[in-house]
């Protein structure tokens, strides 16, 4: 009963700190779309997550106060909170005194991962009470070896399952370290039949993926009506196209990022307590098998299917792992409690308060609304009954959860790109009459249509008819310069796409001003390798060499394989291909600044660059002579607004926004 009460005590207090902290609106990613599901019953990208809909659903009537958004960012905030007094009771019951179990508990709680997902509308932290609460029961099978706990694993890791796939990796542990150490129970069919039906009693969430798809509900991700379709969505077939793996030498540079996971994770003072844990498990009557496979099986699900981000940007998949290796961080000081003097094993509690010092900045969300407020901006510009085709995760799921949930712009035809089989809609329309915008360019073209950048959008128009003033209603996204606003790397991308489609927009119309966008982008994300591989492309086709190459050897630094678009292309090659263009007008310009016409004028100068324009334009290089044309504007920048460039092809961006996807 005492260790019961100080469980409920201390996840009570992890609950105040991440409701504390909490998102009040939604948050960037994977969140719009996970809540919009929840509030219309719709199914989400694969998975499909069948049980965090339903679970969340349910929460959101329970707790009728507030933005849903926020009521789903409690939601996370109750699981992550239950995992961590679950685990404590786990580490009490396996023997750990209150200190280890307490050390446990700490580092689990206070993880970056961890912690980054207890306060947000995301999976992970209902998969993590889900991880804990089937290998407490499969503590229990390991001490008392009765059947019951054993099928009761098996079926909470099956009905985790139906929220996130790990737990099917983690049944498939817990089966085989259970064949392993019992051999016999192979050999007694009803046990067997008896776990083959609490493991499908456990995923029977999904079947609500097929009957919910049958009334076309209005996110409808994969149509997961057919067996085919609804494998598909459960097996995660789409992620696989995204790996990063390519071949067996790339495991050990995955294994290697875990390695340093761990140590950001638990500190390294933490990481080493698991080691000794480990070590020493198998004769303090752990499951030593099980934890090891349960970390291996987390390794290598994600290994082999996971994209660049998920793999080293994120360690939110890999929490899991990390609740595991804080369990035997309580073991390792359990260990080393026997031959410390008897208050010196609380000193190892400083290293989940160290957590705690260093996390609440970083993970206080309760000012965060810069997602909501770039959707909420882009909507604005929009004109009564507009169709918007959407997509980019980052972009598109605020905009779903925004009108699904708030009601917010019911007027507007929202396309929703790759969801459900929506594709483009028949190009049949008049450009005028009948607007069609785009978050992203289309890559298309088709004579007599034209699709230009107004502001956070582009719209598509008559080829030749006069481009349209745009819709620039802020400067700044809300929260964009305030430190107290924690910016994650999706959060940095967005407003780099933010900063981007305003430098798209002034690109041919106030050269000197789109520059500055494009600075401001590049500085708020200078993470994200397709933001650089697209600035490249832009200053190519303008000509401007030298800052091309440094855009493309920016994105090559930070992803030196293909970006994440489907054109699958790789900044080395587009800096081999600038590489040539440049030495040979290098050698071209070396002739023409030998003749008289540049005599007297002094390079850098707007006069000295509009001369050597109008030479390279006689030599029918227009892009070149574009380059000295923009050279020119900035040289002659002062206070004025300086004269629009002559006009060329609008901009035509691959999107640079990271793939979220749970």
């Amino acid at each position: 009963m005492r260790t019961a009460a100080q469980s409920a005590v201390l996840g009570g207090a992890c609950f105040l700190l991440y409701a504390a902290g909490a998102c009040p609106t939604i948050y960037v990613g994977d969140s719009g779309e996970l809540v919009a599901a929840v509030h219309t019953l719709g199914i989400p990208h694969p998975s499909g997550y069948p049980l965090y809909v339903l679970l969340g659903k349910l929460w959101t009537l329970a707790l009728p106060v507030g933005w849903i958004a926020w009521r789903m960012s409690l939601f996370s905030a109750a699981c992550a909170a239950a995992a961590v007094a679950l685990l404590y009771r786990l580490g009490r019951r396996a023997g750990l005194a209150v200190v280890a179990a307490l050390l446990a508990a700490g580092l689990l709680a206070a993880g970056p991962s961890f912690w980054s997902q207890a306060n947000v509308q995301r999976v992970y932290a209902l998969n993590a009470l889900f991880f804990v609460a089937a290998l407490g029961l499969a503590f229990e099978w390991h001490r008392e070896r009765r059947e019951g706990r054993l099928l009761a694993a098996l079926f909470v890791a099956a009905l985790g399952a139906a929220n996130h796939t790990y737990m099917a990796v983690f049944w498939l542990a817990l089966a085989l370290s259970a064949a392993s150490l019992e051999p016999g129970l192979l050999r007694r069919p009803r046990t067997l039949m008896r776990a083959a039906a609490v493991s499908a009693a456990g995923l029977l969430p999904y079947l609500y993926l097929p009957l919910r798809s049958r009334a076309d509900p209005a996110l409808d991700w994969g149509d997961p009506e057919s067996a085919g379709a609804l494998l598909a969505t459960v097996l995660r077939r789409e992620a696989w196209e995204r790996a990063w793996l390519e071949g067996p030498g790339d495991l050990a540079v995955i294994a290697a990022d875990w390695l340093r996971g761990l140590g950001e994770e638990l500190l390294w003072g933490g990481a080493a307590l698991a080691l000794l844990g480990l070590l020493v498990a198998g004769r303090r009557g752990w499951p030593r098998r099980l934890l090891v496979l349960a970390m291996l099986g987390n390794l290598a699900a994600l290994a082999l299917h996971g994209s660049r981000s998920d793999l080293f940007i994120w360690h939110r998949y890999y929490i899991p792992s990390w609740a595991a290796a804080a369990l035997l961080a309580g073991l390792g000081l359990e260990a080393l409690r026997q031959h410390l003097p008897r208050r010196l094993p609380a000193l190892a509690l400083l290293l989940p308060l160290a957590l705690l010092a260093l996390g609440w900045r970083p993970f206080d969300r309760s000012r965060y609304r810069v997602a909501e407020d770039f959707s909420r901006t882009l909507l604005s510009t929009l004109p009564p009954g507009a169709h918007l085709a959407a997509s980019d995760d980052n972009v598109l799921f605020v905009l779903i959860y925004l009108q699904l949930v708030e009601g917010l712009r019911p007027d507007l035809d929202l396309i929703l790109q790759g969801i459900g089989g929506a594709e483009l809609p028949p190009l049949r329309f008049d450009p005028d009459a009948d607007p069609l915008y785009f978050t992203h360019h289309p890559n298309w073209s088709f004579a007599g249509l034209e699709v230009v950048p107004v502001g956070l959008v582009f719209r598509t128009l008559h080829a030749g008819r006069p481009w349209p003033e745009p819709a620039i209603p802020k400067r700044r996204l809300a929260g964009e310069d305030d430190p107290r606003v924690p910016k994650d790397y999706l959060t940095r991308n967005l407003i780099g796409h933010f900063h981007y489609m305003l430098g798209v927009t002034f690109e041919e119309r106030d050269w000197p001003r789109a520059t500055a966008e494009f600075a401001r982008a590049a500085a708020a994300a200078p993470d994200n390798d397709v933001l650089f591989y697209n600035l490249g492309l832009i200053y190519r086709r303008n000509g401007l060499w030298e800052r091309s190459l440094a855009a493309f050897e920016r994105s090559r630094a930070i992803n030196p394989r293909h970006i994440a678009s489907p054109s699958r292309a790789r900044a080395a090659d587009r800096r081999a291909e600038v590489e040539r263009d440049r030495a040979r007008l290098a050698a071209v310009e070396e002739t023409l600044t030998a003749g008289a016409t540049l005599r007297g004028l002094e390079p850098g100068t707007a006069a000295y660059h509009l001369a050597l324009a109008r030479l390279l334009d006689e030599r029918g290089e227009a892009t070149a002579a574009r380059g000295h044309r923009l050279r020119a504007l900035e040289a002659a920048a002062t206070g004025r607004r300086p004269r629009p460039a002559s006009r060329g092809r609008p901009s035509d961006p691959q999107g640079h926004g990271s793939r979220d996807r749970s």
